[in-house]
């Protein structure tokens, strides 16, 4: 069995009690090496530490290797939100994959600035750094807000001027987040994403919320 735990942000705040509970039994334990030194580990687990790049392929190489028994894979934020438990449930099929979900960046997006998430539409831009401004600017308009989850942070400043220049977009409410739930979370709102662009980006997992004004 494999059992896919959503950790949360990465604090043990905001980490649920039955993920705790999963860790707990787990005796081989596969994650990024933040995510894993965030949680409590139990002592005779053995630890599968993943590369911070090629992260699916290198899930797929482990997952592999311990098919013989029982492994915990362990990610970041919740299962269902853009995470890897997708890939593994559709190579290793629904009845040898649990999920144990986790509290969600968009989740925690929501509450802090005060905004429902319901009827949101939500896409990443990891990997996907020439996603067409215009399909963008079109969900914006079909959703009660657009939630963009952004990848490596030397891309976020460069893609937030990117969508700031389109018109649709640019006059649309923004709020920026990073490091969500972290010591070092920050927030940032403005009544348009292209007063909020110019601001300097310092963390490393970023989310930008924009509605129509």
């Amino acid at each position: 069995m494999i059992t896919i735990v959503g950790a949360g942000p990465g604090t043990r705040e905001y980490m649920t009690p039955e993920a705790a509970s999963a860790i707990a039994s787990s005796r081989v334990i596969i994650g990024g090496a933040r995510v894993l030194d965030a949680v409590d580990l139990p002592r005779e687990a053995r630890r599968v530490e993943l590369p911070a790049s090629g992260m699916a392929g290198a899930v797929a190489e482990a997952l592999q290797r311990e098919s013989g028994g029982d492994v915990t894979l362990l990610v970041s934020g919740d299962p269902g939100f853009y995470s890897l438990a997708k890939r593994v449930t559709s190579t290793y099929g629904r009845e040898r994959v649990r999920i144990v979900p986790g509290i969600s960046s968009i989740q925690l997006m929501s509450a802090r600035i005060c905004r429902s998430w319901a009827g949101a539409s939500s896409v990443t831009m990891h990997g996907r750094s020439d996603l067409p401004v215009g399909e963008l600017a079109s969900r914006l308009r079909a959703s009660s807000a657009l939630v963009v989850l952004f990848g490596v942070p030397e891309d976020v400043e460069p893609q937030m001027k990117r969508l700031a220049a389109d018109e649709e977009l640019g006059n649309a409410w923004a709020a920026l987040g990073w490091d969500l739930g972290l010591p070092d979370e920050r927030i940032f709102e403005a009544n348009s994403l292209r007063e909020l662009a110019p601001d300097p980006y310092r963390g490393r997992l970023s989310l930008l919320w924009l509605e129509r004004i």
